[in-house]
């Protein structure tokens, strides 16, 4: 019997927490204040954004695997689910004598198990790269405060220092943003990568099942 249906969604569970405490010590120490006064571009602020809409969208497919597991256990031809409608397509393939499909329809499981969370891949990786912009915005601010300096004297040097070093903030707090959160959305895709490949070898396991059981019975 398959007794952990819903791992998947008790992973990313456990991972979300972990992810609320951080966020808690991040308020608590006022590092979230900080990050939204010294970052100008607000970069920073948009990248935590869309990584915490796409943590509860990862939060979402994990849900529909741990259901889809579920109906695994009892497809059958009125069941939903993909391993059902998996299970029919390999039956209407051997009635037609098509055995020479089976590894298209392979693939096509896989696709579909893992395409709802494969976009999660693509925003670890936009993020990155948003964190990376910031970090030339970051550098361009620093070369236009020393290009734009007038006057002399330790006033002037002083003001010089200030503007490269509210760049250098920004070049650092968004690439540190960006990084950190395309670490952590990389961790939730990988773990539902994991969770998705059990479940696509348990439907071919209980499809290779049927056939045994429609052998014998032919």
């Amino acid at each position: 019997m398959y007794n952990d249906r819903y791992t998947p969604l008790y992973g990313w569970l456990l991972l979300f927490g972990l992810l609320l405490f951080g966020a808690f010590l991040l308020w608590h120490y006022d590092l979230l204040q900080q990050l939204q006064e010294q970052d100008q571009t607000k970069l920073s602020i948009i990248i935590l954004a869309f990584f915490a809409l796409t943590t509860l969208y990862l939060g979402w497919c994990a849900l529909r695997l741990s259901r889809e597991n579920s109906l695994a256990e009892e497809a059958d031809s009125d069941a939903s689910g993909w391993a059902a409608d998996h299970l029919r397509l390999v039956r209407q393939l051997q009635e037609s004598g098509g055995d020479h499909a089976q590894e298209a329809l392979l693939a096509r499981l896989v696709e579909q198990v893992h395409s709802g969370h494969g976009s999660g891949w693509f925003i670890s990786d936009l993020l990155l790269r948003l964190g990376l912009i910031g970090t030339v915005i970051g550098f361009v601010m620093m070369l236009g405060s020393v290009y734009s300096l007038e006057g002399e004297g330790v006033y002037a040097l002083k003001e010089l220092l200030g503007e490269m070093g509210g760049g250098m903030q920004v070049a650092l707090y968004t690439t540190l943003t960006g990084l950190g959160s395309a670490i952590l959305l990389s961790i939730q895709c990988h773990w539902l990568d994991r969770c998705a490949d059990r479940l696509v070898s348990r439907i071919i396991e209980l499809s290779a099942t049927r056939q045994r059981q429609s052998g014998k019975n032919g």
